[in-house]
């Protein structure tokens, strides 16, 4: 007994049955050359419709997934614009330092003129050293505890900043209350996550330096990392932005 093909008959020739359906305005087809028919009359490219509607009912986890991305990928390009149309005109020559060697170094560093946050960023490149020197705020969950470090050189390793806050010697007794989670936890048992200018957090490695870290990545002004306990990490997925994973096959580069 034959199978009804679901496709039904090639909607150019109409003499075959179809194998092929065009992810952006799907059309039927049987063959190369009745594909490449379609894409010429109909002047289709092929290429699936990112922001074509859907039925809900045959919306599905792909669906999902794809909007998710292509969410990201415009939040990315927003920042991009906002980047490259800013004006330099207005940035103090140390700022314009700081940005220029930042994109050096592949960060997309934004820096908002007579803003608050532009006010407290003690961040500066040392040309003499050729390298960058940051402020780092530390903002602790579940805590009233905010702390900031100046003048961090971009080759020190994240585990190496902070873990002289989770020691017990660096802080007075009622911070040290307020600490006394991290400080059981430790360095191992900690999640960093470093904010973006839009709203969501990168996950960050301990174990890398601040150059290393940055690349290819966004902030505003200067790094503001959320230290959280880590067996809290799942209440936040849905604030952890979602990295190209192409980005991390990149081969590491050298940090001192």
């Amino acid at each position: 007994m034959e199978t009804k093909n679901r496709l039904g008959n090639c909607e150019v020739c109409s003499a075959n049955t179809a194998k092929y359906c065009c992810p952006r305005c799907e059309v039927k087809t049987c063959s190369l050359s009745c594909v490449n028919i379609h894409k010429t009359e109909l002047e289709c490219d092929g290429r699936k419709y990112k922001t074509g509607f859907k039925k809900l009912e045959k919306f599905n986890d792909n669906d999902l997934s794809q909007d998710y991305r292509l969410m990201n990928e415009y939040i990315e390009a927003i920042g991009e614009f906002k980047i490259k149309t800013q004006r330099l005109s207005n940035l103090t020559p140390g700022f314009r330092r700081l940005r220029y060697q930042a994109y050096q170094r592949h960060n997309r560093l934004q820096i908002l003129p007579n803003s608050s946050l532009n006010k407290n960023n003690t961040s500066y490149y040392n040309n003499k050293l050729n390298k960058i020197f940051w402020r780092i705020d530390w903002t602790f969950h579940g805590t009233n505890v905010k702390l900031s470090d100046h003048k961090v050189p971009e080759y020190l390793k994240f585990k190496d900043i902070v873990r002289k806050y989770l020691t017990t010697e660096f802080h007075d007794d009622k911070v040290n209350e307020e600490m006394q989670f991290y400080i059981s936890a430790g360095i191992k048992e900690v999640t960093l996550l470093m904010k973006t200018p839009y709203g969501k957090y990168y996950e960050i490695d301990s174990e890398d330096s601040i150059l290393y870290t940055l690349r290819y990545k966004s902030i505003l002004e200067y790094p503001e990392i959320l230290v959280i306990l880590s067996i809290h990490k799942e209440g936040f997925s849905h604030l952890i932005y979602q990295e190209n994973p192409i980005l991390h096959n990149n081969k590491r580069i050298k940090t001192n």
